[in-house]
Order: C-alpha cells, then sequence, then structure tokens
C-alpha cells in the first residue's frame, strides 16, 4: 500500500505526540480523581452520614442515620447501605486521608502545581540553550518514572514526594512539547496541533483510565504505560530545524530537515546558508527593551495567569455538577472536544476567525456561565439538569481561552526566548492554578464565591485582552521579533511583516526562504496527494 506523500506526514505524527503529552499532562486533573471523596459514607456499624469535609471520621455519632426511615423494611435499609457507602473511586485520600492530617492546607493538587512550578523555572531556560528534543526527552522519562513510583511505593511521603516530580514531566510536555510542536508542524495547522490534539481528547482518555480501573494506582500505571508511546515517536523525529537555524548550526539543521524530507517521502533542496546567517539572536533583553515585544509578554503573562486560576477554581470544583463522578467528567471532555475541532475545522475557512476572536468570544460565553451558575446556587438548583449544562459549558469554554494563550506565545515571541517565554508564562499559570486550589474550603463554606472570583478575574482578563493582544494568525515564526530588534526605536508593525512571511508557508520551495515551521514544506494539494518531484527544503 503506497501511502501518498507530503507534508501530512509529519503534520500527523507531530499532533499524534502532541496529544500523547497533552494525556500526560492530564495528571494535572487527575487529582481530581486523587482527592475524590464520595458525599456519603458508611461505617463498619452500618451507620451512614453525610460527609461535612474529606475525611472520613468528620461526622457527629450523635446524628441520626440517614439510611433508617420510618416504616422501612430491612431490605429497604440494607439497600440504602449499599447505596451511601459505594466509591466511584478509590482515591489516595480515601487511602491516606492526607487532608485529616497536617497536610490539610497542602493537598496533593497544591503539590504537583509546586512541582510544575520548580520545573519550569528550569526546563525553559534549558530547552533554549540545549535544544527542544534532549529535554523534552528527559523530563517525560522523569514524569513517567515519577508516576509509577508515586504509587507503587505504599507511603504517603513517597506519594507527595513523586507526585511532586511528576510535576517535571508535566512542565515538558507543556511547555517544551508545545514549543517543539509548533516548531515542527506547518503553518497552517498550527491551530488545528490545538484543536485536533486536544486536552479534552486527553482529558476523555483520562477518564476512561479511572472508569475501567476504579482505583488510583492501576490508574496510575495505565496512565504511565500510554503516557510512555511519546518515546518511540520523539525517537524518529530529530530536533527541531527552526531552533537549530536560530542557533546558526547550519549543518546539523540541513541534516534535521533532510530526515524530514524523506520521511514525508518529498526531495530536499538544501536552504542557501545566507538566509539562515541573517537570522539575529535576541535575548530576553533584547525583547523587553523593545515597547511592543514587552507589551505581548507581560499581556501573555497576565492572561496564562488568570486564564489558568479560573479554569481550574471551575474544573477542580466540578466533581458534583452531576451525581455520578463519571457522567459529568466524561461529558466535560466531549463537549471541550466538539468545541475544539468545531473551531479547528472553522479557523482555516475563515479569516476574520483569528486568536482574539476566538479568546473573546469563548472568555464571554463562560462569564454568562458563572452569572447562571451563580444563580442556579442562590436560589437552590443545583441538583437540576439546567445546571450540569451551565456548568459543562462554563468549563468548555473558559478552557477553549487557553488555546489562544498557547497559540500567542507561539506566535508572538522570538526563537530565541521561545521556550523560556512559554515557561515563565507557565508559571504565571502554575500561580493561577495554586490559588485555585487554595480556594477549595469555599467550596464548603461559601461555594457562590468560588464563581464571583472568577466573575471579577475574568471581567479585569477579557478587558486587557481587547485592548492590548495583537492579531497573530499565519505569522512565520523565525521572523518573529527579527525586525523589532533591529529596528526597536521606531518599528514597523511586527505582525503585519510577520503575515506577509508567513503566508507562502504552504509552498515547497518557498519554504527554504521563510519558513517558520520546521522546514518541511507541501507542493501537493491540500487533499495531501503529492507529486513524485516534490521537494522539501
Amino acid at each position: 500500500m503506497n501511502i501518498p506523500t507530503g507534508q501530512w506526514r509529519l503534520d500527523v505524527m507531530i499532533m499524534v505526540l502532541y496529544q500523547m503529552a497533552l494525556f500526560f499532562s492530564a495528571q494535572l486533573v487527575f487529582v481530581i480523581f486523587l482527592e475524590y471523596m464520595p458525599k456519603t459514607y458508611c461505617n463498619t456499624e452500618k451507620h451512614c452520614y453525610k460527609l461535612t469535609s474529606k475525611c472520613l471520621s468528620d461526622y457527629d455519632r450523635n446524628e441520626p442515620n440517614i439510611c433508617l426511615a420510618p416504616n422501612g423494611s430491612k431490605s429497604d435499609f440494607d439497600e440504602c447501605v449499599e447505596d451511601k457507602k459505594y466509591l466511584y473511586f478509590k482515591s489516595a485520600q480515601y487511602d491516606y486521608q492526607q487532608d485529616c492530617t497536617s497536610l490539610t492546607h497542602y493537598s496533593a493538587s497544591t503539590n504537583m502545581y509546586l512541582g510544575v512550578l520548580f520545573a519550569n523555572l528550569v526546563l525553559g531556560i534549558l530547552a533554549d540553550k540545549l535544544g527542544r528534543r534532549p529535554i523534552y526527552f528527559a523530563s517525560i522519562s522523569i514524569g513517567v518514572v515519577s508516576l509509577v513510583l508515586s504509587a507503587a511505593i505504599p507511603s504517603l511521603t513517597a506519594f507527595y514526594i513523586f507526585r511532586f516530580t511528576t510535576g517535571v514531566g508535566v512542565a515538558g510536555a507543556q511547555i517544551v512539547g508545545w514549543s517543539y510542536g509548533s516548531e515542527m508542524i506547518s503553518a497552517k495547522r498550527r491551530f488545528q496541533l490545538r484543536t485536533f490534539s486536544n486536552w479534552a481528547n486527553a482529558r476523555i482518555l483520562l477518564t476512561f483510565v479511572a472508569f475501567i480501573t476504579r482505583e488510583w494506582h492501576t490508574a496510575s500505571y495505565l496512565c504511565a504505560a500510554i503516557s510512555a508511546l511519546i518515546f518511540p515517536i520523539l525517537w524518529k523525529l530529530p530536533e527541531s530545524p527552526v531552533f537549530l537555524e536560530q542557533k546558526h548550526k547550519i549543518e546539523k539543521a540541513n541534516e534535521a530537515r533532510e530526515q524530514l524530507a524523506d520521511f514525508c517521502g518529498l526531495e530536499y533542496e538544501e536552504k542557501e546558508p545566507a538566509a539562515i546567517n541573517n537570522l539575529k539572536k535576541i535575548t530576553f533583553m533584547d525583547m523587553w527593551r523593545n515597547k511592543r515585544l514587552r507589551t505581548n509578554f507581560l499581556v501573555l503573562c497576565f492572561m496564562w495567569f488568570y486564564v489558568g486560576m479560573a479554569t481550574y477554581i471551575t474544573d477542580l470544583n466540578g466533581a458534583d455538577m452531576s451525581k455520578n463522578l463519571y457522567v459529568g467528567q466524561f461529558l466535560s471532555g466531549i463537549l471541550l472536544t466538539i468545541s475544539k475541532i468545531a473551531f479547528g475545522f472553522a479557523e482555516p475557512r475563515f479569516e476574520w476567525l483569528g486568536r482574539r476572536t476566538v479568546f473573546l468570544f469563548s472568555q464571554g460565553v463562560a462569564m454568562i456561565a458563572y452569572v447562571t451558575i451563580l444563580i442556579s446556587l442562590f436560589t437552590d438548583s443545583k441538583e437540576s439538569t439546567w445546571y450540569l449544562i451551565v456548568y459543562l459549558c462554563a468549563y468548555s469554554f473558559q478552557a477553549l481561552s487557553t488555546e489562544t494563550c498557547y497559540l500567542s506565545v507561539a506566535e508572538l515571541i522570538p526563537t530565541d526566548v521561545r521556550v523560556t517565554v512559554a515557561a515563565i508564562t507557565n508559571i504565571c499559570l502554575r500561580l493561577g492554578t495554586i490559588l485555585a486550589s487554595l480556594t477549595k474550603p469555599l467550596k464548603f463554606s461559601f461555594e457562590p464565591g468560588l464563581f464571583l472570583i472568577n466573575l471579577v478575574v475574568c471581567s479585569i482578563g477579557i478587558t486587557v485582552v481587547y485592548f492590548y493582544l495583537e492579531e497573530s494568525r499565519n505569522v512565520n515564526l523565525q521572523n518573529v521579533g527579527q525586525d523589532e530588534v533591529s529596528d526597536s526605536g521606531d518599528s514597523q508593525t511586527m505582525i503585519e511583516s510577520d503575515k506577509t512571511a508567513g503566508s507562502g508557508e504552504s509552498g515547497a520551495t518557498e519554504a527554504a526562504e521563510t519558513s517558520g515551521t520546521a522546514g518541511t514544506t507541501e507542493i501537493e494539494a491540500e487533499s495531501g496527494e503529492g507529486e513524485s518531484n516534490s521537494k522539501l527544503g
């Protein structure tokens, strides 16, 4: 069977690789299962009660048994006991009861978010200096091994230590994995890298793993096994030629491009050394001194912080959006997948559907949903079906706004500092998620406060984005910041020049001069049917 040649081969492989990376990153929401506790419980004496916290022992023994009903039969009582003590998932919280110890203010979620935060401090700098691929490989290796050990060693201390180091792999998948993927995939499919390969797919698969295992040890092992599929894919791929050319490693860049051309079944045309040597090195301070680049950087930092905070406040407190734990988690993933794929299909067809439009629309819908959730909480309508629907919309559209965050980092930040800035923005995201994890006590004391917080931060955020975020659709990644740094006093509009350079990326030989992707470009038609003499350079 002859597989058609073309750039699409590499694009598909990059999408699969990134999807696997996102699945590993979904350990960030696996804490929902790790910290899960039922609403009710029955002790060994069949005394059933409603939990007022995550501690099994936290109940008033003088309170009446909730399964004792006037004129109730023994069979009714036994049936009630079975229902009230049923566990949808046996969690680490159920086993260790860590929230009932001195760790009550240092949850498993906070612990892992700090691990990701710590890794972000070093991985971005290392990836910009040593390369995307080796740091990607090393961080995922640490993460997968740590995930296995966190479940294999029966100790609360070991659990916390290795869940912390699992965060190294999550950080690598998120910042290095995204930068590597966005540099390797063709420009016209860069948006699809975040829509077809998406967080929602990872969440659905993670929920399915939890559903079939029903306990956290086995679920952790299976997650590690699936995540290990990253290694053979990454092993077959070379270092990002965009990174190598920016470092003026011309020979290695040509070798990488030739390897990618061979994989795509295209002929290879070596790029002119002059085209590569003309690329200027841009340091973080160069970026900071330029007003436009500095503004882009600060806007992105704020976006990542507040979007992370609002998304995780919604997510971490949504386990009870439906009576069945899995129904809510599956539905939230499915709705988010549908919305992302819909935008993925629409984006190439509508020029007006840029990064700003997607962000402002999704954020606006999420804010309307937060208002509706507040109304339902104040009117005691939480158990209704429409509450589930609105909560799903709140989460899905809030999470959809993260697509602009990721794409804007890739498209508004120069190659030399792209992963470093991605690490900094991820640190902002982690600070937001850590704050989100600290709001969990409001769930039991004043639940509407959670969504009032979201409304306030989202109102500020959507205003900042409306006035200050630049549109970056179709920019050439290699050209980002080049004109700005050379003419920082009175620069031409960076985005306009980048769009002009990036518009020709769909051609094969044109990429030898302007490609902002890995340099694998296509002559074949959009259908993927390549000509036998297609060239790649």
